[in-house]
């Protein structure tokens, strides 16, 4: 991927040395954009099983039921769709000097003096994502992408903190 002006422009003001890695999210409208027009197939599969309503017994039980299920996924679908285009679009990147996350176009660098720790979270007993926190700041969640049992970008960011004797957690 190429590394574009802003973050080149801020790691060089904030000497922050050579890339090592970059990462960046799939894009919030296309992730985002999936997920409501499963609300919006769930929505109109909902209106269909309702139009069963004249059907009698077990056929409109089992209708209802359909419906009932298309409803929690229509609800579902719609929160996860406005999740997405909150967080906006992100990328990560690496340098042998610090850190740059850049977050709907707006760029922040961190030297690795400035990091106090790397975090791991766990859901379910699942590592889902790790966080980075720098002092003072709001912790920057960093999700991990297993590519034939290995996050390359997890490992090169893992080194670098070990070498700056930031803990990972």
């Amino acid at each position: 991927m190429e590394t574009p002006a802003d973050v080149t422009s801020i790691a060089y003001a904030r000497g922050l040395g050579h890339q090592v890695a970059d990462r960046a999210l799939p894009s919030p409208l296309r992730a985002g954009g999936t997920w409501l027009g499963v609300a919006a197939g769930s929505l109109l599969l909902l209106f269909l099983a309702g139009l069963g309503h004249d059907a009698g017994g077990m056929v409109y039980a089992l209708l209802r039921l359909v419906g009932l299920f298309f409803c929690f996924l229509m609800v579902y679908s719609l929160a996860m769709g406005i999740r997405i285009f909150i967080q906006g679009a992100q990328a990560y990147y690496v340098f042998t000097g610090g850190f740059v996350h850049r977050r709907n176009n707006r760029a922040q660098a961190f030297t690795w003096a400035e990091i106090a720790e790397c975090k791991p979270l766990l859901r379910k007993g699942q590592l889902i994502n790790y966080q980075l926190v720098p002092h003072h700041r709001k912790p920057i969640d960093i999700p991990v992408i297993l590519v034939n049992n290995r996050d390359a970008f997890l490992d090169n960011l893992m080194g670098l903190l070990h070498r700056h004797g930031i803990p990972v957690t």
